[in-house]
């Protein structure tokens, strides 16, 4: 028995061995990167380099991105996230006829009822469902240049002459079912929010003719001239933003109304008349606004000392500056792999307001005076930008979130973003170190960081189901002088 005692031990620790080098490189790099080189110390190396971190907020004037039809539209405010304060979202849109929208002349119609119509189906809600708000509805005052064909700013904000209503709920309620009478049937609705507007205003309507001096219907411009369109905005209470959908039948201002009939005028019937609002004809408007007045956000922002937490929170809101100085002056070798990681730093209200859905990551051209994509971090198809996914260590089409837990057995968040082809590209000498940037854009456009070949188009950023979301998602990180959980560039590489 002994003599093959030696030769299995030997066998065993050889086995061990090999098993313990493959989890040590595959525990930390099990989250989509591809295969590497053993790290044996002797030809491949596995270190870390130190992160210097710098927070910033957005200058909201300068902000240019803008709210389309097919985004969804927020509506509500945030009154008490202890971390990033304050959050205003407001909701401008018009509503059109399409044409004489009665079964009677003037003078012929009496009005039971006018509501306002809003679509939540397949919404999303932002904060605190079950804390009730009022959200107030107004007129916007006429002389605002509000067109159709403008793409307005989320920092657009307009003019009103008049409040149309107020209703009162909790946001977890839109999800409920009602019914709803809709002559000369009852139907049950839900994920819709409805609100009563004034009786006066709804006289109005009826009193508009399609000719004459109180045309009001003749065309969709003449309308305007009558009714400029609505604006909603949350006047009390709330601790959440509540998601709209515009580009949808359901959205609709609905006048319930009797009429005298046409061919026996004694006789009374009832009738509904709707102003849908339509695509391409009728202006929107989205504009939310944020408020750090006494929060961390604004005590950790713009200067030049470096920040142990990093604060990050989706469109219009912050980013931070990352500098790795150990990269800059990295020896000329192989680089297997080079992935930026962090993770969010834990907090009770995390449960009430989740990280942004599109964490992401560009760099600074100081000699262009402008932002970029990661070099040789994406490919380029000649017409289309490529491997978006392959940049986080997911490797699917929308970002995906990875567990871990904190020092404190908190689960927390990671990132890991994967700059392997910039860093070997950077040692090599073929292109300038350039400061990172860590931020949630709701979209923006890019231009390949790449020094060839020369691509002069942008990208739209992020590439996935969340471009175009705003308003929604914050979270706190470790920065590059966190104790405890520390953001990091991690390099494995053979020297030449």
């Amino acid at each position: 028995m002994k003599k093959y005692f030696l030769p299995a031990l030997g066998i065993y620790l050889i086995v061990t061995t090999a098993l313990f080098s493959c989890n040590k490189i595959n525990l930390p790099t099990e989250l989509g990167q591809e295969l590497i080189p053993p790290i044996d110390k002797i030809h491949t190396f596995d270190t870390t380099l130190e992160v210097e971190t710098y927070n910033g907020l957005f200058d909201p004037v300068l902000d240019s991105f803008r709210t389309g039809v097919s985004f969804p539209q927020l509506l509500g405010v945030i009154n008490n996230d202890p971390i990033f304060g304050k959050t205003d979202a407001r909701m401008f849109f018009q509503v059109s006829p399409g044409s004489y929208p009665f079964k009677n002349r003037p003078g012929s119609l009496y009005l039971d009822s006018v509501v306002l119509v809003i679509d939540h189906r397949n919404g999303f809600i932002y904060g605190d469902t079950l804390l009730p708000q009022t959200i107030q509805v107004s007129e916007i005052e006429g002389s605002n240049d509000f067109r159709y064909d403008s793409l307005y700013k989320i920092n657009s904000l307009f003019t009103t002459s008049g409040i149309l209503g107020t209703k009162t709920f909790t946001p977890a309620s839109l999800k409920d079912s009602i019914q709803v009478i809709n002559y000369p049937d009852t139907t049950t609705v839900a994920n819709q929010l409805r609100i009563k507007l004034d009786n006066s205003f709804g006289q109005r309507l009826l009193s508009y003719d399609s000719t004459g001096a109180n045309d009001g219907y003749s065309t969709d411009s003449v309308f305007r001239t009558r009714f400029k369109g609505f604006a909603l905005q949350s006047v009390s209470g709330g601790n959440a933003l509540i998601s709209m959908y515009l580009n949808n039948a359901t959205t609709q201002m609905v006048v319930y109304y009797r009429y005298n009939n046409v061919t026996t005028p004694t006789d009374m019937d009832t009738a509904t008349a709707a102003f849908t609002f339509y695509n391409g004809e009728n202006a929107i408007a989205n504009y939310i606004k944020r408020d750090y007045n006494g929060t961390q956000v604004l005590t950790g922002s713009g200067d030049l000392v470096q920040d142990p937490v990093v604060y990050i929170q989706n469109t219009p809101g912050t980013y931070a500056n990352v500098k790795i100085p150990g990269l800059k002056s990295f020896p000329n070798g192989v680089i297997h792999l080079a992935e930026l990681q962090m993770e969010s730093i834990y907090d009770v209200s995390d449960t009430v307001f989740y990280a942004p859905p599109n964490v992401f990551l560009d760099v600074y051209d100081s000699t262009a005076g402008k932002f970029k994509l990661v070099p040789y971090a994406f490919g380029y198809g000649g017409t289309a930008l490529s491997g978006y996914e392959s940049f986080y260590s997911a490797r699917s089409s929308a970002q995906t979130y990875y567990g871990t837990l904190d020092p404190f057995g908190n689960k927390v968040r990671q990132w890991r973003f994967n700059i392997t082809r910039y860093a070997q590209h950077l040692v090599s000498g073929k292109i300038p170190y350039y400061m990172m940037r860590v931020y949630a854009p709701a979209g923006t456009a890019l231009p390949l960081g790449d020094l060839t070949p020369y691509v002069t188009s942008n990208f739209a950023i992020p590439q996935s189901n969340f471009y175009g979301i705003a308003g929604i998602g914050r979270v706190r990180i470790g920065g590059g002088s966190h104790p405890t959980q520390k953001m990091k560039l991690r390099i494995v590489y053979s020297k030449l």
